[in-house]
């Protein structure tokens, strides 16, 4: 006769159940994610280039969400967010009135820019803090105030780079 491979259990037998806990993060999650887990690299243009040139380079980067405006020594004077950008001069006024106008008339003029040793948590305040028009834009990263890169504002809000 063949033994059964299981042992029966009994109709209503309840085995204990142990139960796991997590330990404690060494760190806040603020401190663990720098800006540099953030960064994400952005297309550069000088105050000297016009809209068609800044066009040119939008689209030569169309995953690019914005465009830093640098003066001849690398350091960011101004910002560009690729959708208002397009939509302005696609706008009523036409390519025709933004063509040959240099894009320091169409740039943000005063953008967010934070050192790259900044926390996180301080670089999102200072976010929250902008006026309303300006919360998605995108956040200037420099080192020695020169341009490392930018940070999205979905990015910041949510602590990582998709």
């Amino acid at each position: 006769m063949l033994k059964p491979l299981l042992k029966p259990i009994k109709k209503y037998e309840v085995t204990p159940v142990q139960t796991a806990t997590m330990p404690d993060p060494l760190y806040p999650p603020e401190e663990i994610i720098t800006l540099t887990d953030l960064l994400r690299s952005a297309p550069h243009v000088t105050t000297k280039q016009t809209c068609e040139q800044t066009l040119k380079v939008m689209f030569s980067y169309p995953e690019a969400e914005s465009i830093v405006v640098c003066d001849k020594l690398h350091r960011p004077v101004g910002l560009i967010m690729c959708g208002r950008f397009f939509f302005r001069v696609n706008g009523r006024a036409g390519m025709d009135g933004f063509y040959m106008q240099r894009i320091v008339k169409l740039m943000t003029q005063k953008p967010l820019i934070v050192d790259v040793s900044s926390s996180v948590s301080n670089v999102q305040q200072q976010a929250e803090e902008r006026a309303e028009y300006f919360r998605n834009d995108s956040i200037i990263v420099t080192e020695q105030e020169r341009v490392l890169g930018i940070i999205t504002a979905t990015d910041l809000r949510q602590g990582y780079r998709s």
